[in-house]
């Protein structure tokens, strides 16, 4: 398997700035519930602002273990 990252800001403090994971690619191993159909497949933190942005959600309410991840959100909203 391998993984498609974003290059952002490598010298940001935050280490989800720097280059997040966005989709994991499974080349020769069947996925659990798809099966063989699909080999790339979206990671959370960038999934979770992508579909927030497509159905039109203006405020996204996550506990405080994501608090880290939250300036990458916000990146991916900004910037799509």
């Amino acid at each position: 398997s391998a993984v498609l990252r974003l290059k952002i800001d490598m010298a940001s403090p935050n280490m989800n700035m720097r280059d997040p994971a966005i989709y994991r690619i499974k080349r020769n191993a069947p996925h659990p519930q798809t099966g063989d159909k699909w080999k790339v497949y979206p990671m959370y933190d960038y999934a979770h602002s992508l579909t927030d942005a497509f159905e039109g959600i203006t405020h996204s309410l996550c506990t405080t273990e994501f608090e880290a991840h939250r300036p990458l959100y916000e990146w991916v909203l900004e910037n799509t």
